[in-house]
């Protein structure tokens, strides 16, 4: 019927320890390796956050003969991909001593970046975030970004079925906001197509810098 068949391939290896807890620690660590690639997000299009599940203006039209849909079906990286995600979390929870009661825990998380597109406004709607230019990915990747979290609880029982927990947790411990996690992809003005974009490719988002919540919680 000359309409392009909407592809999502998702494969994955992933190698996974955990440890029970036992002995007052546990630990859970994996490694993933991923490839998601395809013309079709899904139910939800991420790219020009397109908020309506399972409608999508992408297969509206052929590719036509003129083009104006660019590299719109071409297969490519998925704007959520990550090739690598590395986590490891662990807590121990003293059980004697001056120190019973207290857990304390640790998160280490890191990933890859995601793909950076250009798309050019819809030839007929007029709507950004739709033609990718070059194919998807073509600008690249956003860098790696993580962090290190770190979690403490004490917990002081009043009687047998009562107790008092305090909570503390931080994250990104090592205030790392360098990461760039968003870029500005879109190459026109909205509704504009001669115009183009002055903030194109600038960042819109950076990984979160360091921050802390405290917590008590009475527990009966």
């Amino acid at each position: 019927d000359g309409f392009a068949q909407p592809v999502r391939n998702y494969q994955a290896f992933e190698f996974e320890v955990n440890k029970g807890f036992s002995s007052g620690w546990l630990m859970r660590a994996n490694y993933r390796l991923a490839y998601l690639r395809g013309n079709y997000e899904g139910a939800f299009r991420n790219d020009n956050g397109q908020t309506d599940p399972s409608i999508s203006s992408l297969f509206d039209f052929t590719s036509g003969v003129l083009g104006l849909l660019g590299d719109q079906f071409a297969i490519g990286p998925l704007n959520t991909e990550r090739h690598q995600i590395v986590n490891l979390f662990g807590s121990y929870t003293f059980q004697a001593g001056r120190f019973s009661g207290l857990t304390l825990g640790t998160g280490i998380s890191t990933f890859s970046g995601t793909p950076i597109s250009v798309f050019a406004n819809h030839p007929v709607y007029g709507n950004q975030g739709e033609v990718p230019i070059g194919g998807r990915g073509s600008q690249g990747r956003t860098p790696l970004s993580g962090g290190i979290d770190l979690h403490a609880e004490y917990v002081h029982k009043l009687t047998e079925r009562t107790s008092v927990h305090l909570l503390a947790d931080m994250f990104n411990i090592t205030n790392s906001m360098g990461p760039v996690t968003l870029r500005d992809q879109n190459r026109d003005l909205s509704f504009q197509p001669p115009f183009s974009n002055p903030d194109l490719l600038t960042p819109l988002n950076f990984q979160n810098p360091f921050y802390a919540r405290f917590g008590v919680k009475f527990q009966f």
